[in-house]
């Protein structure tokens, strides 16, 4: 088996089964260091969000998709559209720090714009992402995903 396929994935929706793979990303130091939800995050934090994803996903205003490796199973990651209000939503993504620096996520960004009506029903005109400006591997990402700098945040125009 090819590298690249040991790094083939799929993205589903996520489920509460996926809390203590999600848990476990979001409280590695290195993606603490440029997420939002802080330190101090608890398994119980994690199990909240999902509920609210599953919700948001149910009420149109949003989706959360989990990275899947095809050849384990192993949930890598997420990326997910929230906060879907008049044609904007707001993305959002981590990934497991041992998989940073390998395309996996411009892939997956790449396959949810290419995807996007099939994972949102809500019409969408643009795409906000808000970068901690230090995170330079995120900037990056989303310029080569076609994003554009507007202030403090970032901008992909969707039609």
């Amino acid at each position: 088996m090819s590298n690249d396929d040991d790094l083939a994935f799929d993205l589903r929706p996520i489920r509460h089964k996926d809390c203590q793979a999600i848990w476990d990303i979001l409280k590695d130091p290195q993606v603490q260091s440029f997420n939002d939800y802080g330190t101090d995050i608890t398994k119980g934090d994690v199990y909240d969000f999902i509920q609210g994803d599953i919700e948001r996903f149910y009420n149109q205003q949003g989706i959360r998709l989990v990275i899947v490796l095809r050849s384990s199973g192993q949930v890598i990651g997420s990326v997910g559209l929230f906060n879907i209000i008049d044609g904007q939503g707001m993305l959002g993504f981590e990934l497991a720090s041992q998989y940073f620096g390998k395309g996996i996520m411009q892939k997956v960004l790449d396959m949810l714009f290419e995807k996007l009506t099939t994972f949102v029903t809500t019409p969408l005109n643009s795409v906000v992402a808000l970068v901690n400006p230090n995170n330079r591997s995120s900037i990056k990402l989303l310029t080569k995903c076609g994003f554009q700098q507007h202030d403090a945040h970032w901008v992909k125009y969707v039609y």
